[in-house]
Parts: C-alpha cells; structure tokens; sequence
C-alpha cells in the first residue's frame, strides 16, 4: 500500500470509529443530528423544489423496472392498490406521497434511523412542486391530508407486528447499509404475501469513503470496519453475488438483476492486492460491479416460475438506462 494511502487510511478508521460509538451509545442524539443537518444521502442539490425531479425519477425508476420486468404491463399501474413497504425512506414521506397519488391502498416506510425531518418549510418545499408537477391539486394541506395515515416504523419490532400485509417493497440505496441481510429478509418474508413484489436498487459504491479508488473501503480489514461502521449505516460491503442470491435463501424468487455501474477489470487489478479478506481473492468481475437493480416476487406470484437460478455476475446483464433515470 502506498504510504500517501496507509496517511489516509488509519485517520479515516479513527474518525469513523469515533462516530460509531456516537451512534451506538447514543443513537437517538445522532439521529437528532442526521435530522438537522437534513442528512438524505440525495445532494444539496435534490433538496427544496429541486428534489422534485429527483422524486419523480425515483419512482418512474420504480415502473419502468416493473414493467421491463414484466411485473406490470402498463408502468403507470405498478403503485395502483398496492400495499407499499418503503425500506429507508429518508428524511421525506416523498416517494409516499407518490405513491398514494398513484393509487396505492396503504404506504408504510421502515427505517433503522429517525431522520424523518420535523421542519414544515422543508418538507413543504419538497411536497407542494411534487403536487403541482403531478397536477394535483390542494399543494400542502392534500400532501398533508393523503401522509396522514402513512406510518414509519422505527424497529423490527414494529415491523413485525402485524399480518402479511404488503404486496409491494421498494428501495433505493438502502440495502447495501443493511447490517444484517439475512433478518432483514426474514422479516420481509413474515410481513409480505405470497405474491409480493420486491424492487431494489443497491449502490454498491463507497459512499464516499475513499481516497482515490471507488473500492478503497475495502482495504480495511473486518474487524477494523465494523468498529468503523456496526452502527452508523456505513455500507455493510457485501458485494454482488451476495445479493443474487440473498432472495431464494427466504422464499423470494429473483426474476430480474442488471448491473447499473460497473468499472474495468483493470481498474479492480489496480487495487484487488491491496484489499483486505475476502476481497483480494474475490473474482474481478464481482469486485468491478457497482450497483445493481434486482427484482423478487413471492412463491405465488405468476413469475415466481420464471425465476433466474444460479445467476452469475459474468451473466449479469445491463440495467437498461435508456428508460431510466439518471439518478
């Protein structure tokens, strides 16, 4: 390792460190902090009305993915009486608020973080050009009154609490912080029916832990990254093979994957020595894949006996950008 990177390195596990131990000694003050500093993973830039096209993308993503997968025929009905799951929704009830404007029957978001933010101007600058860009009429008082029964729910616990209840799940960027997949997906198991839908898109990219490489974060070995990261929701750095078969572990059948970053195999040969176990010995191509978009249905939806068995990274087709967005 270069020493200009090894200068960077130990700083950055000490800092990180140190915030870890904010975060689990003090969880509901760092949640406090996320909230003030408006902390949404989206960019200054997708804040106030200029979240709106951020928003709006996210959920077109949402359709046109159900429908190149064949999950709806007309994109514009994917949300149409459904019962939604939200995992991490963020610090809005946006894609919520969508969501019901779409026709969903019922929305419930999930997320590990209180960072629902309290500030009524902020969300207000968000809803009302949502509202109007949809051509809705009402601006704040009908976002207002169509959030008022949408729940968030802070805890296993609560999520669990209840029947199989949800037949649509939908994430984006929120998977690969999850510390424990395998619960996480048990817990998804129990609460959707058995011909539920699951979209996904996971970001598999640093989050901006690095120096100068998009797979610096892996140079740390384990123990030292989760002293860094088992509470602040730091990427859990499982990479793509772990997720195409993370599904049929819990009953979902994986009927679509496609990669939508990826660098060269010679990009990853640049660094892959450097990395720390398992990683250095991971093949190239698991390592140059950087985000995936993945499709799950329950046992008696009408795709399950479509589904893509034994799916390899080498296989891994392209998310088709030509109808998404570019966020």
């Amino acid at each position: 390792m270069r020493p200009s990177k090894l200068l960077w390195a130990i700083p950055s596990a000490t800092f990180h460190a140190t915030r870890n131990q904010v975060f689990k000694r003090a969880p509901r003050v760092a949640s406090a902090l996320l909230r003030l500093g408006n902390v949404s993973g989206r960019g200054g830039a997708h804040e106030g009305p200029g979240a709106t096209d951020y928003f709006r993308g996210v959920v077109s993503d949402y359709e046109q993915i159900a429908a190149h997968t064949g999950v709806v025929a007309d994109a514009k009905d994917l949300f149409r009486n459904r019962r939604v799951l939200e995992l991490g929704p963020g610090d809005t009830r946006a894609v919520a608020l969508m969501a019901k404007l779409r026709g969903a029957r019922l929305v419930e978001g999930y997320d590990a973080f209180d960072i629902t933010s309290r500030d009524e101007s902020y969300l207000r600058g968000i809803y009302e050009p949502l509202m109007a860009r949809d051509g809705h009429d009402g601006g704040w008082e009908r976002a207002k009154e169509l959030l008022r029964d949408v729940r968030m729910l802070p805890s296993r616990e609560a999520l669990r609490a209840g029947e199989k209840r949800y037949d649509l799940v939908i994430s984006r960027a929120v998977l690969e912080h999850v510390s424990d997949l395998d619960a996480t997906f048990d817990d998804l198991a129990r609460v959707t029916t058995p011909d539920a839908v699951q979209i996904h898109k996971v970001d598999l990219r640093c989050h901006g832990n690095k120096f100068d490489h998009e797979l610096d974060f892996l140079m740390f070995p384990d123990a030292v990254y989760r002293r860094m990261a088992s509470h602040t929701g730091m990427p859990n750095r499982v990479r793509v093979p772990g997720y195409l078969d993370l599904g049929a572990r819990h009953g979902f059948s994986l009927v679509y994957a496609g990669a939508t970053h990826r660098i060269s195999v010679a990009e990853v040969d640049a660094v892959r020595e450097h990395l720390a176990s398992p990683f250095n010995v991971m093949a190239r191509e698991a390592l140059a894949v950087l985000g995936v978009w993945l499709v799950l249905v329950g046992p008696e939806h009408p795709l399950a006996s479509k589904a893509l068995h034994d799916l390899t990274t080498e296989a891994l087709p392209v998310a088709p950008a030509e109808i998404l967005s570019r966020f």
